[in-house]
């Protein structure tokens, strides 16, 4: 049973404030684990929940996992996903960059949020009082989360996929598993490029990047 979980967290969704992006990053503005968890954490406890973090090993593969847990006993299934191993030197560091973004990816897709959109508001999207706002991004420069896919953000994406297989094959492995884990993509149907079709696809790769390439 999950009643009184599931209630909390409907409060909690409609308490909860704005997580706000200001960590900079080279794709843009971003909100931090430290940013998300300022927001949450709060609410959370007011409602009688928790987020807990806790990693395993399976197969000689680390594994994070991120539950919801509410004081009457009741939790809700965790969520998880394989870290990816870094490039730095120094292990520990590697490990810590994972964990750090991953924490925060985790969370916010168990809690339902986005960051730098309200959550909570209760209004309707009217799509003739607002239009709908589309980031181009140059060939050059990334520069965020495009709200649609188009042709050329595509393609700058997977030419950094390729660039990436060219230079790094153990990392372009690390990377195209992450993504296989995270989207539950059919490794057995199309090739890997086939399925950057969404923003959060291409959102992935430049965070996936900058934590382990771009240093």
């Amino acid at each position: 049973m999950t009643k009184e979980i599931t209630a909390a967290l409907c409060k909690f969704i409609q308490e909860v404030g704005t997580i706000k992006e200001k960590a900079d990053a080279q794709y843009g503005k971003f909100a931090d684990l430290s940013g998300v968890l300022s927001v949450v954490n709060p609410v959370l406890a007011k409602n009688g929940l928790v987020a807990t973090n806790t990693t395993k090993i399976v197969e000689d593969k680390n594994i994070l996992s991120v539950q919801l847990l509410h004081i009457s006993g009741e939790s809700l299934p965790p969520s998880e996903i394989l870290l990816p191993k870094g490039i730095a030197k120094n292990e520990l560091y590697s490990t810590g960059q994972a964990l750090t973004y991953f924490k925060r990816y985790l969370l916010l897709g168990l809690l339902n949020l986005t960051a730098g959109i309200p959550d909570h508001d209760g209004q309707v999207y009217n799509p003739d009082e607002e239009a709908v706002k589309v980031i181009p991004i140059t060939k050059n420069k990334p520069v965020g989360m495009p709200q649609i896919l188009d042709k050329d953000t595509r393609d700058y994406y997977l030419k950094k996929v390729g660039e990436l297989y060219l230079n790094s094959t153990d990392l372009y492995k690390q990377l195209t598993e992450a993504m296989y884990v995270e989207f539950s993509f059919d490794k057995t149907s199309g090739k890997f490029s086939d399925y950057i079709q969404e923003p959060k696809h291409v959102t992935y790769i430049q965070t996936w990047l900058d934590a382990y390439v771009n240093d």
